[in-house]
């Protein structure tokens, strides 16, 4: 923990969090964190301080506010609407993805986003390009890191969408991601073969709840993150895989890691608490991609975050319009997730013993906030950080249902499901975001953020 290095009363504070269990990557200390300016002026016990106001956070854990850096506000929640629900959630900051869609310019994308959250946005946040059509949209990297988007994803699936990035123009991009100094994303499945396991499917008449994972099977993310990396390696560029689902591409990423590749590596809050059962029970609901896996892959997705081979865990938060009657093959993948993702993991994780809070907090703070440049800016509770924070309760005993949740979707995954830990209250730069489960922060509150990605060192994350 930062501790002030002195004891000083100062009346000029604004804010001052007292007493709480204060949470970093390296331990939890019972502490008081000082705020002034819209920035963390001091943290330590017993602070000699006086402010404007004081925040009672005794049975509390105080920690910084959450990035959620896999977010897609294109859908039922828009830039504004997505801040909103991961307000909620204790989120502080996000990154988007901005889609270039084919026939669609990166920058001009790119600017049309940035200039939605300035208008809409509570939360702080940044951006990502997308590109559905690297052959035409490339050139404008470099442009784009000038404009303070460094990270870019394609896709290695989707093909029958057009969505689908071949290597020749993923080995492309990624070199010129690498000459300019940013990072390589990439959505890693093999497009063409699970293209052909759904139209065998098809072909011979198989349900395609039941049969969804078998077209999509863990082995073929595996093997499409060995190549990622692989032609990320021949580039010279770092690479991010977000969505990591099974422990066949969690060993991928260890081997590479161990032979010198930079690669850093997400899951979400959905594939750590549901599997295909939940699918057959939920149909469109739950139709993701990549798809929930089994119990085994679960269990070692937690294992792989407590171990540090998987660096982050991120939303992924997709609402869609969709029903649970609807026809599965048609239905559009996506869930609504981001409010939901503190809670879930505090109860799966830390409950249960699976990862403890200087865990999580890596995860979901200080690992995002380095690996894309935030750092210690985001991610973090020392002096001159921003002073963005999340007061934790973890005793509250509440059920997840769609009408506590706030995204514009008409359903949740976890319809019913009873939770241990709430977000009592959050701050951005020093002022309130939500408190007592209302929202205080408003539209246009929030500031892009540029980002500095893929500089972060694998062993700064562990």
């Amino acid at each position: 923990m930062h501790e002030m290095t002195s004891n000083k009363r100062d009346a000029r504070l604004d804010l001052i969090v007292r007493g709480g269990r204060v949470v970093d990557g390296d331990g939890v200390v019972r502490a008081d964190v000082a705020i002034r300016g819209g920035t963390i002026a001091a943290v330590g016990p017993n602070l000699d301080a006086v402010a404007e106001r004081t925040i009672d956070a005794s049975d509390c854990y105080v920690l910084p506010g959450i990035l959620d850096v896999h977010t897609h506000p294109v859908y039922l929640d828009d830039l504004r609407g997505l801040s909103v629900t991961a307000a909620h959630g204790g989120v502080t900051t996000v990154i988007h993805f901005a889609y270039a869609r084919s026939g669609d310019g990166l920058l001009e994308t790119i600017r049309g986003y940035r200039e939605e959250g300035e208008s809409g946005s509570v939360l702080d946040f940044a951006l990502h390009g997308g590109l559905f059509n690297p052959k035409n949209q490339s050139h404008e990297i470099p442009d784009a890191i000038d404009e303070g988007v460094t990270s870019f994803k394609m896709f290695m699936t989707y093909a029958k969408l057009g969505w689908m990035t071949d290597d020749y123009q993923l080995l492309r991009t990624l070199d010129i991601i690498a000459r300019v100094g940013g990072m390589g994303m990439v959505h890693a499945e093999n497009g063409l073969a699970t293209d052909y396991l759904q139209d065998r499917m098809l072909e011979e008449g198989r349900d395609p709840k039941a049969s969804f994972v078998e077209t999509r099977p863990a082995v073929l993310e595996a093997e499409a993150i060995h190549r990622a990396i692989a032609i990320a390696r021949v580039a010279g560029c770092p690479l991010y895989i977000p969505h990591m689902t099974a422990s066949l591409g969690i060993d991928v990423v260890a081997a590479a890691r161990a032979n010198g590749s930079t690669v850093y590596a997400e899951t979400c809050p959905q594939y750590l608490t549901l599997t295909h059962e939940d699918l057959l029970r939920l149909g469109p609901l739950l139709k993701i991609g990549p798809p929930l896996r089994d119990e085994e892959d679960r269990m070692a997705l937690w294992a792989g975050l407590a171990g540090g081979t998987i660096d982050t865990i991120a939303s992924d938060h997709a609402p869609k319009e969709k029903q649970l009657d609807d026809d599965f093959f048609d239905a559009p993948y996506g869930s609504p997730q981001v409010e939901t993702m503190l809670a879930l993991v505090h109860d799966e994780g830390i409950r249960n013993g699976r990862i403890d809070w200087p865990r999580l907090v890596r995860v979901l703070c200080e690992n995002p906030a380095r690996i894309f440049g935030l750092f210690p800016r985001k991610g973090a509770l020392r002096p001159g950080s921003d002073a963005d924070l999340v007061v934790f309760d973890p005793e509250p005993r509440w059920t997840i249902e769609h009408a506590n949740q706030h995204s514009q979707a008409r359903y949740t995954a976890y319809e019913g499901r009873a939770c241990t830990g709430k977000m009592v209250a959050s701050i951005q730069r020093g002022a309130m975001v939500v408190e007592n489960g209302e929202l205080v922060a408003r539209p246009g509150d929030g500031r892009f953020l540029p980002t500095v990605a893929g500089r972060a060192a694998l062993s700064e994350l562990v």
